[in-house]
């Protein structure tokens, strides 16, 4: 449903020979293709299988083997020719996900690794396996996201440097995918700070809920979630199914877990009862729901959208304390103001 990440065709020659391989050849795509950030591949681990260049419409290369390393300088010369993805066959996505889950685990809990390339890492890898699942959500693809969250929350829960990283590293742009990535982020950091080490919060749990509050946007057509002006009345009905339609589609998948459930179905539920799906009031909104929502907010505040330029993050908590959020309860909207805090 959601369209390919858009990035620069590469002429070829505007990559240098030295970072191709010995056999390079140009082929025509008869098999499927999928993107990979660069930011993806770790610099320290061979490729875990052949890595290619995208060189035109359906055109890749070979960029490097299965086993052969990819380098810093690697990701750095392809970035400075406007490549910011080389490409996996779709085959082969099943090993390349046990890879990036091995390689999250092994930079998490390295404690020579700085926090900022920690960060870093984690972003890149959610983003990455976000694109694949808000426009495919098969039952393979978000076991094979939970399995990349999981490090993920890790890292949140051993590293609070790390973390503010990942808050203040945020990208702002209109795409549901990363909109999804950074919710997860900023939702999983409130969760730390706001129960603490508390057994009766799962994190791992709520961590589905919170990358995956808007899986229903799937069966959104493009032209109502990117329309410029506001919605009519049955543009708004359509855009009101989302959370249900996301609760349908994780139940399907065998992935629902209680915390996941509350996340998507109360993540639009208002105190006034003036939300959606289920029109909740307050007492009935959990306090699971109540996170993702004021890290929805703040994520859709800040970020470009086709229907209002982004805020500043100052001018962002001043609008959600004074004239969105007037419902929220103050102390969880208080330990989000932390999360900003250098």
């Amino acid at each position: 449903m959601m369209p390919p990440r858009a990035s620069p065709l590469a002429a070829r020659k505007s990559i240098p020979y030295k970072m191709l391989t010995h056999l390079q050849v140009d082929t025509e795509a008869e098999k499927d293709y999928r993107p990979i950030d660069l930011g993806c591949l770790h610099p320290e681990i061979s490729a875990p299988c052949d890595l290619f260049l995208q060189v035109g419409p359906r055109r890749y290369t070979l960029f490097a083997r299965k086993g052969l390393g990819f380098s810093q300088n690697h990701r750095q010369n392809l970035m400075e020719t406007g490549v910011q993805e080389l490409y996996i066959q779709e085959e082969d996505a099943p090993v390349f996900y046990r890879y990036l889950k091995d390689a999250l685990c092994q930079v998490v809990r390295n404690p020579n690794c700085p926090s900022e390339t920690k960060a870093q890492f984690v972003h890149a890898a959610c983003r990455d396996i976000m694109t694949k699942v808000y426009s495919d959500p098969r039952a393979s693809f978000i076991e094979q996201a939970l399995e990349v969250i999981r490090p993920s929350v890790d890292l949140v829960v051993r590293d609070d440097r790390a973390t503010r990283c990942m808050v203040q590293m945020t990208a702002h742009d209109v795409n549901t995918y990363t909109h999804c990535t950074n919710v997860g982020i900023f939702s999983i950091a409130l969760a730390r700070i706001f129960f603490g080490r508390s057994s009766e919060h799962d994190l791992q749990n709520m961590a589905a809920g919170f990358f995956l509050h808007d899986l229903g946007k799937c069966k959104i057509p493009l032209e109502i979630l990117n329309k410029p002006g506001p919605l009519d009345a049955d543009e708004w009905q359509t855009v009101q199914k989302h959370p249900r339609d996301g609760f349908e589609i994780l139940a399907e998948t065998g992935q629902m877990t209680d915390e996941a459930r509350i996340i998507i179905l109360q993540h639009h539920e208002k105190d006034d009862g003036s939300g959606y799906p289920n029109q909740i009031r307050a007492k009935d909104i959990h306090p699971y729901a109540r996170i993702c929502r004021i890290a929805d907010v703040y994520e859709a505040l800040t970020s470009d959208r086709p229907y209002h330029t982004r805020h500043s993050t100052y001018e962002t908590l001043k609008m959600m304390k004074e004239k969105i959020l007037a419902d929220v309860d103050q102390d969880l909207f208080g330990h989000f103001i932390k999360l900003f805090r250098v």
